[in-house]
């Protein structure tokens, strides 16, 4: 195992893409799930939902010691890079956390927790975060 999988058993904000993209393709243990789940206080069944499985499904990756891969590795990983970029700019996770639940203008009036559950809506939730610290109002 690289140095690399090893670290996604924490929490350590990748933000390189093509680090992401060699991390999503070699898998990311359980307990990054459940990490990320204890970071941003959301329900197994709500991250499970944002990550594109069932709640069971990752009761039974833990007992078969399996990792997520593919599209739900690559989301877990993204979604820890938005809730580090949003406790930057609001200071905690509390307040990112209300934040997505408060509709955007630049989203369409759309709330931002609606897109949670796909690559594309991460990475434009992540573009209005980027608009805000940069001083536009999104």
């Amino acid at each position: 195992m690289s140095a690399q999988a090893q670290n996604t058993e924490g929490l350590v904000v990748v933000k390189d893409n093509l680090q992401l993209i060699h991390l999503r393709d070699e898998g990311i243990g359980v307990q990054y799930f459940r990490n990320l789940q204890d970071h941003t206080s959301m329900s197994k069944a709500e991250l499970a939902h944002f990550v594109g499985v069932d709640p069971t499904t990752v009761d039974n990756y833990r007992k078969q010691n399996k990792k997520f891969t593919g599209d739900s590795a690559e989301k877990l990983l993204k979604l820890h890079r938005l809730f580090a970029l949003g406790e930057e700019l609001f200071g905690s996770t509390d307040e990112f956390t209300d934040w997505l639940h408060m509709p955007s203008p630049g989203l369409e009036g759309q709330k931002p927790v609606a897109l949670l559950h796909s690559i594309t809506g991460i990475g434009e939730i992540e573009k209005q975060l980027n608009r805000i610290i940069h001083g536009y109002v999104a």
